[in-house]
């Protein structure tokens, strides 16, 4: 399903019909009131009394009738009476409880219970008490989710509600702060452990700029806890003795605790692995109570609640430590805050996945949200509004009026959909508290939220006008506590529409856990960057027009990750990473037509010959000789060369083994060694694999390893060795234990083909093939680059190279000079440790490898060096050129995780999700970040859109980069 799934909610005028002009039943209280004044009037004239005396004594409860009914029922809020007539006997104030409440009715007051084993224990373990549980969700931020997901969402939300049953009720309680502390800190820790001063600066500089901002409340973070109550039903009886309450009590809670496992297990299957469930402890509920009750807590710094806690004493005792004020415009002052509670009136008039981000959104962290849910019985709700009906029916027909033809037609959509079972029905008490330490502070929050109310498609919220409305509302939304009796703000709801208002919103917030790099949100938030998961690497592309600063977040991520990796290859044109490069004490290899340097692409890099290295080596030479007409010429030519590759490779092992042959001995059994180790290794293990494995095994001197080698006899090392199908592999082992003076050259290869061509082979067609092959010698050109013994080394920590000062023109030296540098880069690479974390960055890897054979480089190298603990990182500017690139599908298909800056045409990014499962929503955003330049000089920064559609849960969010000089900050 492609398309959003919007809910009508049903919420149009409701009414219960109308006796004498008065709402619904209130005609009762004025019909008895009469019914009383006249049986007294008449009882008192029986007796005697006066006519005058007997007329004042009935009027008494005619007029208290009235008087009730027009001054405190008639056109005000459900509950106004009993909350004005509280307010009158100075039930304003509130405080803690002077004694425990162990009574199991349901109440209006502060719920009061004990923490017990990981749950909570309100009033006393008997019938009619209740026992509750939170669990907290770790949802996945579903802003920038498709609409395939967003839907997906709302159904495991309705899955939830389909949990609940009579006796079971649920409460969701939403929440945000500013605590990145334990991210930070983790951090921080980490950069402490940084050598490098450079690394170090730019990593406490980024620390510095985030903890203030968590300590003044400068970030946001969302938090939710949903809390499963279970009534007890279970009573131990009279006459029971002390022994055997206790036995009655703790079999009461052990039943209580295996539905909690239960429910436990039922929300991690409805919501899958991209939500882990967190049962709460007495800790967890302890400190989720005490922030509840306790805002200013939040601004404390090193606040530990659990050393605060006392399991022996009652929840009020743990957690409540001020007094509630009553205020006159309504609210009450606590905690050193102004509190409102507000209550949702009305439905919104449709609902879609996604609809609450409008109220969890506001831009302040001062206020919570939370929502009582209680299953009810359909058929009784299907009684009470026929009943309903009937009223509105006859007062229509008394007088036509359009408003009750609306509340009549919602009553019969309602009395449908629960008659035919479409609808699970339930009653909600939606609450939103807010606080601040003014009450003009207050006023300008409680506008705010009223505002994202109403945005969200006509629904409505309750404002508490008595400071008494607002004290049971808010005792009526205490974590855990979903028994109040205080029910004047229920609202009737419908699962379809339901789960797209509870607030299951979460912050954005990347790999966090664990981060390796932090940046800004777009929310106020974190994001974490990590460039592996599960130490696996997770390979990278970055898309970005010109100008959208896709350089500055590079050598960001560069600084802040420089510590973690032993060796990085940079291969990019315009110098936009020499500052990074010089700040790690390295220098930029800068290639072109006239420098003296060389890179031999026949060297193996003391790593043996693989057939990876020989498709690299063809690709080059392919592109040496320019491609020919068709495909078949193409193959041809691409199988003749790696003929001659293979003739000269053994060519020179049989010179190189008479000039050294007290080496070859030992070469044949570790060539022996590693094809028996591969054969040991599981999941199909490369030759290359088996041998960086028992290398590193050996230079770890692991004593399996050592043991395997040493067993070889020297029977089975000699018949290995002249064994057709296994000789070749001693010749390619010996490559890894060559000079670079005893690799072949580019010069030989094309003597080769000049003076030996075999016989197979026509003249005409190697004769061409050694004539386009010489211009790239020493004296061809261009010059010694490809022709040599490598007179450049790799074992750097930063090797970077700079293509840029290749002339424009030169297409096909710029071509294949990345193509050999990444090929040599890559050969490195593998020959390090393997526990060594190595990385490559390219820029514009379709330039360089976009050439007969490149796919193919593309998909077995990143295949290959993710194995090899290397992290690859691909930079391209413009997505149109690059679509139709032959390692298009090998870079995408081996990517982990995407950053997609703003494109200049919009048809990129169109093109783009149909290679990615890239969310609607995130196409709309990417198209609207603003570009740095567009903004103000201390607000300039870049804007990303961190995709991973492989990690679960799968997350996409956007990230900002403020554009800082890393060195300069490091100086």
């Amino acid at each position: 399903m492609n398309e959003l799934r919007f809910t009508d909610t049903n919420a149009a005028d409701d009414s219960a019909g109308r006796v004498f002009g008065l709402d619904g039943n209130l005609y009762l209280p004025v019909v008895l009131g009469v019914v009383a004044g006249i049986l007294l009037f008449a009882g008192l004239g029986f007796v005697g009394a006066g006519y005058l005396w007997a007329t004042m004594a009935a009027t008494v409860p005619v007029a208290g009738s009235v008087v009730w009914v027009l001054g405190l029922r008639h056109g005000k809020p459900s509950g106004y009476d009993r909350d004005r007539l509280d307010a009158w006997l100075g039930g304003v104030d509130f405080t803690r409880e002077g004694h425990v409440i162990t009574d199991t009715k349901s109440h209006a007051a502060a719920p009061d219970g004990r923490f017990v084993h990981g749950m909570l224990v309100f009033g006393s373990p008997e019938k009619g008490g209740l026992v509750a549980k939170g669990f907290r969700l770790e949802r996945p931020d579903i802003r920038g989710a498709s609409f395939e997901r967003l839907n997906a969402f709302q159904d495991q939300v309705r899955a939830l509600l389909a949990l609940l049953s009579p006796g079971r009720r649920l409460q969701v309680q939403w929440w945000a702060d500013a605590d990145y502390r334990q991210a930070l800190l983790d951090y921080h820790a980490r950069t402490q452990e940084v050598k490098d001063p450079v690394v170090r600066a730019v990593r406490n500089a980024r620390f510095t700029r985030y903890w203030p901002r968590v300590l003044n409340g400068g970030l946001r973070r969302e938090h939710l806890v949903i809390f499963l109550s279970i009534e007890i039903t279970a009573t131990a009886g009279l006459g029971q003795t002390g022994a055997g309450f206790a036995d009655h009590y703790g079999a009461v809670l052990q039943a209580a605790a295996g539905q909690f496992e239960e429910f436990a297990a039922s929300l991690r299957a409805v919501f899958g692995p991209e939500t882990p469930v967190q049962p709460l402890d007495d800790a967890g509920h302890f400190a989720c109570i005490r922030r509840f009750l306790n805002p200013s807590h939040a601004q404390r710094t090193g606040d530990d609640p659990a050393s605060t806690f006392d399991p022996a004493l009652t929840i009020q005792e743990n957690c409540w430590h001020s007094e509630g004020v009553g205020q006159k415009g309504g609210g009450f002052f606590l905690d050193g805050h102004y509190h409102a509670v507000l209550a949702l009136s009305r439905w919104p008039q449709r609902t879609r996945p996604g609809t609450i981000t409008h109220l969890t959104g506001l831009p302040f962290l001062d206020y919570c949200l939370t929502v009582n849910v209680t299953p009810i019985a359909g058929r009784n709700e299907i009684g009470r509004e026929e009943r309903a009906a009937e009223r509105l029916r006859g007062e229509y027909a008394e007088k036509p009026r359009a408003s009750l033809l609306v509340a009549l037609r919602k009553k019969e959509r309602k009395v449908e959909a629960l008659a035919g079972g479409f609808a699970r029905p339930f009653h909600v008490t939606y609450l939103i508290r807010v606080w601040a330490p003014t009450p003009e502070a207050l006023r300008e929050k409680i506008a705010a939220v009223q505002a994202a109310v109403n945005a969200m498609d006509g629904a409505q919220c309750f404002e508490c006008a008595l400071p008494t409305t607002a004290k049971k509302l808010f005792f009526a939304s205490w974590p855990g506590w979903t028994h109040s009796s205080y029910h004047h703000r229920e609202l009737y709801a419908e699962d379809s529409y339901l789960a797209d208002v509870l607030p299951f919103s979460s912050t954005f917030t990347g790999a966090l856990a664990g981060a390796e790099a932090i940046y800004d949100g777009n929310h106020g938030n974190l994001v974490g960057v990590s460039t592996q998961a599960g130490n696996s690497p997770q390979h990278a592309v970055l898309l970005g027009m010109t100008g959208a600063g896709k350089s500055a977040f590079i050598e960001d991520l560069l600084f802040q990750t420089a510590d973690l990796f032993t060796h990085s290859l940079l291969i990019e044109e315009g110098f936009s990473y020499k500052k990074f490069t010089e700040a790690m004490g390295e220098t930029p290899i800068v290639v072109h037509p006239d420098a003296a340097l060389t890179l031999n692409y026949l060297d193996t890099q003391r790593l043996p010959l693989t057939q990876l290295h020989l498709a690299t080596a063809v690709a080059l030479l392919a592109r040496m000789v320019g491609e020919p007409a068709n495909a078949e010429q193409l193959a041809l030519r691409q199988a003749q060369l790696t003929q001659y590759l293979h003739q000269i490779y053994r060519d020179t092992f049989t010179d190189w083994a008479r000039r050294h042959p007290e080496k070859a001995e030992p070469i044949r059994r570790l060539a022996c060694a590693v094809h028996g180790w591969r054969a040991k290794m599981v999941g199909g293990a490369t030759p290359l694999e088996a041998f960086v494995d028992l290398r590193d095994r050996q230079a770890a001197h692991e004593d399996e390893a050592l043991a395997f080698v040493a067993q070889l006899s020297e029977e089975a090392v000699t018949s290995f060795a002249q064994e057709p199908a296994t000789e070749r592999l001693v010749a390619q082992t010996a490559c890894a234990f060559y000079a670079p003076e005893d690799f072949p050259t580019h010069s030989a290869l094309v003597e080769l083909l000049a003076y030996a061509r075999l016989p197979e082979h026509g003249k005409d067609e190697i004769d061409r093939l050694a004539t386009l092959l010489r211009a790239w010698t020493a004296q061809g050109q261009y010059g010694k680059l490809f022709d040599g013994i490598t007179n450049v080394s790799l074992q750097r920590k930063i090797a970077h190279f700079e293509l840029g000062l290749i002339p424009e023109q030169a297409v096909e030296l710029k071509t294949a000079a990345g193509l050999l540098i990444s090929g040599l880069g890559r050969q490195h690479i593998l020959a390090l440790p393997r526990s060594a974390r190595k990385r490559i960055l390219f820029e514009e890897l379709a330039r360089f490898l976009d050439t007969p054979g490149g796919e193919q480089i593309v998909a077995e190298g990143y295949a290959q060096l993710r194995k090899h603990n290397c992290w690859c990182a691909s930079v391209i500017q413009q997505y149109a050129g690059f679509k139709g690139s032959r390692v298009r599908s090998a870079v995408i298909g081996n990517a982990k995780q995407f950053f997609l800056m703003r494109q200049s045409d919009r048809g990129d990014l169109a093109d783009l999700a149909r290679d990615l499962p890239l969310p609607e929503t995130a196409l709309d955003a990417i198209q609207r970040y603003p570009l740095p330049e567009q903004l103000p000089a201390n607000q300039r920064h870049s804007s990303l859109c961190y995709f991973t559609p492989t990690a679960q849960p799968p997350q996409c969010g956007t990230l900002r980069h403020f554009q800082e000089e890393p060195c300069a900050r490091a100086a």
